[in-house]
């Protein structure tokens, strides 16, 4: 029963707020296949657009105890969720990620292992998309890896960009909607 709450509550969330890139939560076959990704030396993790944190607390049951994760939320209301999980690894930062990401550098972690992203791509212009790209690659360390899940993969041409075909694909259909997982990986 708790689940459908949960996932009503989503619905109600992302039908107010056109920036929401779903429906429903993510499944657990899409969480799933993003944990998989995470090596376990990646101590710090930045996710952009966590909603309401299942990705989230994924990332934090496998995340070392002396790591951090610092989530960064667009819509206050994915904010006060995400402010319920007490974990002091956890760093919530209400904000835009396109803004947020020209200043990861200063996000008070020695270094930036991951960045896990569930923002809808398709509602940032092409400039919006590179910029955050482009942020991105040049926070992480030599092969971290920039994981974007979403049902359209429009961002592909700019992962390629910067990325230079160092990219993987996944593809999960058991989520409403379908789902594809890019995994990018910064040159060694």
């Amino acid at each position: 029963m708790n689940k459908i709450k949960n996932n009503f509550n989503f619905l109600k969330t992302a039908l107010r707020d056109f920036k929401v890139g779903a429906l429903t939560p993510s499944s657990r076959y899409v969480v799933k296949k993003i944990i998989k990704e995470i090596k376990p030396d990646y101590k710090y993790i930045v996710e952009y657009g966590p909603g309401d944190g299942v990705v989230t607390k994924a990332i934090l049951n496998i995340l070392p105890s002396d790591g951090r994760l610092i989530a960064i939320e667009l819509n206050e209301s994915f904010v006060g969720q995400l402010k319920k999980i007490k974990d002091d690894r956890l760093i919530i930062i209400y904000g835009n990620v396109v803004e947020v990401s020209k200043k990861l550098k200063k996000l008070n972690l020695p270094q930036i292992d991951a960045v896990i992203s569930g923002i809808p791509c398709s509602i940032l212009t092409s400039k919006e998309r590179e910029e955050l790209v482009k942020n991105t690659y040049n926070s992480l360390v030599k092969s971290g890896i920039f994981l974007i899940y979403q049902s359209i993969p429009i961002v592909f041409l700019e992962l390629n960009k910067f990325f230079r075909k160092n990219i993987t694909w996944r593809f999960e259909p058991r989520n409403f909607t379908p789902y594809f997982i890019l995994i990018a990986k910064k040159d060694k």
